[in-house]
């Protein structure tokens, strides 16, 4: 509803948190441009994101407009996550931004809450937010999950698989889904949104996603997606044969000018840990890939029952939100957590290293043993979904 501000004999309509209009999205699109630097350089944010940045999506694109203008903003998608068979809808959130002239006023805190109401009227299940800011936390987030990072050049790794390597066209975009569909963790994606997110682009010069993919007699075994930038390249998304695609990012020492090499691995893919490790790689720490939040948990928990099942059998699984905290309960044993955001934690783990001083101090180690052979799940990424 706009409401009237009077400010030094000026009066200003403020109007949101609400959803964009269409004629809105030039705006917002200058301003996330400006703001994360991307005008700079001379690219645009709808170019890199045309998943999330779009007009069919406009509903989840929320903002505060100030006499018809967009100056703030926070945005997300809405999609499904699979989790060893277990799907649960995701939303996935990014974009936050406030003008500077308009900072300090509660905006984004406004927008956030607003994003995080809508959400739960969707059904999302689960969200991610890319930042760890005290900002998401206050909406229920927290750093969970775990990512091990691996940083080396690409001549240091040393695998032997006879594949032949291929650069991406959009004639193989059945070679990339055919590889994804077989992933254990993956969003749902169409024909289209493969395409899109596969065609998606920043700026020739400054940085690209470029994917190569793998062939072992005429057969796609491997793809990779990294991102390139100035001398780096970072692994983005991957699918398929764990050796092939160590042999893809082997191969790039072949190509002039990469210096470096990102590998993001996450906690549940030990065949590609135990590789690294084969050659002599170990990362220094874990770290979280997004701000996580579960926004329902006993929802969430009848949805990853066949996970659950299949890992400790057929027994009494049951979450329940209480005023004072989260019961879960595994037949006899019974955990008691204060903090829902240490449900979060427990499902997906928490990284040896975290950056808000907020996360709650949740020891996984103190758990009983039943929930240890559940949990933590397999940790989620974005890969080419990123927002």
């Amino acid at each position: 509803m706009p409401c009237k501000i009077a400010c030094e004999e000026v009066s200003y309509v403020i109007e949101g948190p609400r959803a964009a209009k269409v004629e809105e999205l030039p705006q917002i699109v200058k301003l996330t441009s400006w703001i994360f630097g991307f005008e700079r350089v001379g690219a645009r944010m709808d170019e890199a994101f045309p998943h999330f940045l779009n007009e069919s999506n406009i509903e989840n694109l929320r903002v505060i407009v100030s006499d018809g203008k967009v100056v703030s903003h926070v945005g997300f998608w809405e999609g499904w996550l699979n989790l060893y068979g277990c799907w649960v809808k995701a939303g996935l959130v990014g974009a936050v931004c406030t003008h500077p002239d308009y900072r300090n006023r509660g905006y984004a805190s406004a927008l956030v809450r607003d994003a995080f109401r809508k959400m739960r009227e969707d059904g999302v299940d689960f969200v991610m937010v890319s930042g760890k800011r005290t900002l998401y936390s206050r909406a229920g987030c927290v750093e969970a999950g775990k990512v091990y990072r691996f940083r080396t050049r690409p001549s240091a790794i040393t695998i032997f698989e006879d594949v032949e390597v291929k650069p991406y066209t959009e004639d193989r975009v059945m070679d990339l889904v055919t590889l994804y569909q077989r992933e254990p963790v993956r969003f749902k994606r169409s024909l289209d949104e493969f395409k899109l997110l596969a065609g998606r682009r920043i700026r020739e010069g400054v940085a690209k996603v470029r994917h190569l993919i793998a062939y072992k007699r005429r057969r796609p075994i491997a793809y990779i997606s990294a991102l390139e930038f100035d001398g780096t390249w970072s692994l983005v998304e991957y699918a398929g044969s764990r050796r092939a695609v160590l042999r893809i990012i082997s191969d790039l020492s072949k190509t002039p000018g990469i210096e470096t090499f990102e590998l993001n691995i996450p906690y549940g893919d030990w065949e590609m840990l135990s590789l690294l490790e084969d050659v002599g790689l170990k990362p220094q720490t874990s770290s979280a890939p997004a701000s996580l939040a579960i926004l329902n948990p006993t929802k969430f928990a009848e949805k990853i029952r066949l996970y659950v099942e299949e890992r400790i059998g057929d027994v009494e699984f049951v979450v329940e939100s209480k005023p004072d905290g989260i019961r879960i309960q595994f037949s006899d044993s019974r955990l008691e957590l204060r903090d829902p955001r240490e449900f979060t934690l427990l499902v997906f783990g928490r990284p040896e290293t975290v950056e808000n001083p907020d996360t709650p101090d949740f020891d996984p180690d103190s758990i009983p043993e039943p929930f240890k052979t559940v949990f933590p799940m397999p940790t989620p990424t974005y890969g080419l979904n990123y927002i």
